[in-house]
C-alpha cells in the first residue's frame, strides 16, 4: 500500500515539476513588451490634415501590394508592346480606307480556289504584310502563333472587309487592309 501511495506522490511531483518548467519556458520566448507611454499631441487646426499620422501595418502592406501589382501590369504592357513592335504588329488599322478590289480581278486571284504561300511578311504601308495578285495587303491582326509562312493561304471578302484565311486552320483569320 505505502508503494502505491509513494507511486501516486512521485507521478505528482513529476507532473507539478513538468508544468513549472514548461511555463517559465513559455515565459522566455514571449518577452516583456514595454508599455507604451502616449506621448503629447501637439494642437492643430481642425481644418488642417495630421501629416505624422501613420498608416496601420495592414493598410501599409495593401498599399504595397497593389503597388507592386500595378508595376506588374505596367510591366507586361510594356513587353507586350515591345513585341508587337519587333514582330511589327500594330494596334488598330492603318491610316485611310482600305482599297477595293474589283469583282472580276477578285474572283481570277482571290477566293478559297486561289491558295498561295505568304513566306515571310515584308514592310506595306509602314506596316507588316504581303503582295500578291498585284495588290500589297498589310496585316490589321497579328498573325496567328499556330500558323506557319509556308501554310496554304488565301484572300477573301466578307461584309466588305479583307480577310487572310490559313487553310490548315478553318475558323481563324487575319483582318487586312488592302493598299494599291
Amino acid at each position: 500500500m505505502r508503494a502505491v501511495r509513494f507511486l501516486h506522490v512521485s507521478t505528482l511531483c513529476i507532473l507539478v515539476a513538468t508544468s513549472v518548467v514548461l511555463y517559465a519556458q513559455d515565459e522566455k520566448r514571449q518577452p516583456e513588451r514595454p508599455q507604451r507611454q502616449e506621448e503629447p499631441k501637439p494642437q492643430m487646426n481642425q481644418g488642417e490634415p495630421r501629416h505624422d499620422e501613420v498608416q496601420p501595418k495592414n493598410e501599409e502592406k495593401r498599399d504595397q501590394k497593389q503597388e507592386e501589382k500595378q508595376q506588374e501590369k505596367n510591366s507586361r504592357e510594356q513587353m507586350k508592346s515591345e513585341r508587337q513592335v519587333e514582330n511589327g504588329q500594330r494596334e488598330g488599322r492603318p491610316a485611310g480606307k482600305s482599297a477595293h478590289i474589283p469583282e472580276d480581278r477578285f474572283r481570277s486571284n482571290f477566293g478559297r480556289s486561289h491558295t498561295f504561300v505568304v513566306q515571310r511578311p515584308v514592310v506595306v504601308e509602314g506596316g507588316p504584310g504581303f503582295v500578291y495578285g498585284g495588290y500589297s495587303f498589310v496585316f490589321v491582326d497579328p498573325w496567328p502563333a499556330d500558323w506557319a509562312y509556308t501554310d496554304d493561304c488565301y484572300v477573301d471578302y466578307i461584309d466588305g472587309e479583307y480577310f487572310l484565311f490559313d487553310v490548315l486552320h478553318p475558323g481563324v483569320r487575319i483582318a487586312l487592309f488592302v493598299v494599291l
